[in-house]
């Protein structure tokens, strides 16, 4: 378990209520009527550099809280915005700042309807997003012997960041990441996928979380997982903002047609097992590029 994960466990006093049905664990917290809640949080010089225009960061924060809403199949209604900003207040970096986040809203045809703004040592940016899901899928419904798919292409946004010149599809993974909100959607209210959560930390470390949450194992073999060359770009880095889900064998035709329907390109790359490692065949997990909390003093 990562020290990003050690932290939520902490806090992780969840139960269900009469409103609540999926509270801490998942992409976003569930409630009775459909309601589906998730929140981000972007912190300057922790979540961007200078390779993020203003507009881009705009534009980011609305992408990676949407990319959770469809990881459980929920359709974006509404968002809150937080902002604390250091003082003296830069207003050419927020309105460009704005016009990115605007950009992005309307994208995902999502509402801005309040939040708040307090002064800070650093630009810290904070959205809540608010969706329905019909069906909402969660990460701890696999079966063993379930097929393992992606969305896109892995390692991107990793070229992106790391390489010195990165090509114009590896900026744009970096800086504008269109996660496939309306086929996660499609998907969920197909009634195909048994698990599905969104890649945010890698396929390395998502998978493993889903197949915690799932109590299985997994088998991937990585020449069926399409992207970067490098496995380490393409397993330990994140920020793909695709998906990960799963469905049994017999529904591959039925997923295949829904991908095609909707113009999003997918991999089958392996399967769950009953119990065991998460193993990447013939091959070693590379060890992660990035982490929050690197080990130190408890």
């Amino acid at each position: 378990m990562t020290q990003e994960k050690a932290v939520i466990a902490l806090f992780d006093r969840s139960r269900k209520t009469n409103d609540v049905q999926v509270g801490i664990g998942d992409d976003g917290a569930v409630l009775r009527d459909g309601t589906v809640l998730t929140v981000d949080t972007m912190v300057e010089g922790v979540h961007w550099d200078d390779k993020l225009t203003p507009e881009d960061v705009g534009w980011k924060l609305v992408a990676v809280n949407v990319s959770d809403l469809g990881a459980m199949g929920a359709k974006p209604a509404w968002a809150l915005l937080a902002m604390a900003l250091p003082s003296p207040l830069d207003m050419t970096w927020t309105e460009r700042f704005r016009e990115g986040l605007f950009e992005a809203l309307n994208f995902y045809d999502l509402p801005l309807i309040g939040g708040d703004t307090v002064s800070g040592p650093t630009r810290t940016l904070t959205l809540t997003v608010g969706g329905k899901a019909a069906h909402p899928v969660l990460r701890s419904t696999g079966k063993p012997g379930d097929d393992v798919y992606i969305t896109g292409e892995l390692g991107l946004a990793a070229a992106g960041f790391l390489d010195p010149a990165p090509t114009p599809a590896a900026r744009a993974a970096l800086c504008r990441p269109t996660p496939p909100v309306r086929f996660g959607v499609a998907l969920a209210e197909s009634g195909l996928v048994t698990a599905m959560m969104d890649l945010s930390d890698g396929l390395r470390e998502d998978l493993a979380t889903l197949c915690r949450a799932s109590s299985v194992g997994a088998e991937i073999d990585p020449a069926q997982v399409p992207g970067a060359a490098d496995l380490a770009h393409r397993f330990s880095f994140g920020e793909d903002y695709q998906l990960l889900f799963t469905a049994p064998p017999d529904a591959r035709s039925a997923v295949e047609s829904l991908s095609r329907s909707q113009a999003v390109p997918i991999a089958r790359i392996g399967r769950l097992t009953a119990g065991g490692p998460v193993r990447l065949l013939g091959a070693s997990w590379p060890a992660p590029l990035y982490t929050h909390f690197p080990p130190g003093p408890r």
